[in-house]
């Protein structure tokens, strides 16, 4: 692929193979030149003293979660594309929450977005709208990240509270109550086997 920037006297005009970046500062008018078979991700960072996209909304002291402007769907969660926007909005707090994001932002290794948001829909899609042919094992699939980073009580309480908040902001109805029951169910699950019995509950449900 080519990377041209557009401005200044020594504007960079680089060819990029397998396994190159580029780091495109704000404001910085390029283009870019893929071959056909060309495949290649954009991945966008804040700058850490910039105001987070979206209006905040008002979260228990220590949290640092800013959901983006989204409006309630006025449906319930009945069809593939309406899950897809769940999971995209669920992320989009993910990425932004200090507790949370460093499990998926930490360390060299870059993570394919498009394709993880889609795996995840795809388990909601297998579970909600009882979508077949989906085999993976969601609970072993985050033992890397409990081995690299360990888990703790407040990581279940801050994950369960983001799906909720992103479900009751988008969508009303059997199905939204359903995705709810059984993220808080998948929660407990997973905690049970990386915590240990007793060591979390969700709240409001006796141990």
């Amino acid at each position: 692929m080519r990377y041209v920037e557009l401005t200044g006297p020594d504007a960079p005009d680089m060819r990029l193979e397998a396994g190159d970046r580029a780091v495109i500062a704000p404001g910085t008018d390029h283009q870019v030149e893929p071959s056909t078979d060309a495949r290649f991700f954009v991945q966008f960072y804040r700058d850490p003293d910039d105001e987070p996209i979206g209006q905040p909304r008002p979260l228990p002291a220590g949290t640092n979660r800013h959901g983006g402007t989204w409006t309630h769907r006025g449906t319930d969660l009945d069809s593939a594309e309406e899950i897809l926007e769940l999971v995209t909005r669920q992320y989009a707090d993910i990425v932004q929450d200090d507790l949370l994001a460093p499990y998926f932002t930490g360390g060299p290794r870059h993570l394919d977005w498009q394709a993880h948001i889609r795996s995840v829909a795809d388990y909601w899609q297998h579970v909600v709208l009882l979508t077949p042919d989906y085999d993976i094992d969601v609970l072993e699939g985050h033992r890397h990240h409990h081995d690299q980073n360990a888990f703790t009580p407040e990581i279940f309480n801050r994950w369960l509270q983001i799906f909720i908040d992103a479900v009751d902001g988008g969508w009303t109805g059997p199905n939204a109550e359903l995705a709810k029951k059984r993220a808080t169910g998948m929660a407990r699950a997973m905690a049970l086997r990386y915590l240990g019995k007793g060591a979390w509950t969700p709240a409001g449900v006796d141990r």
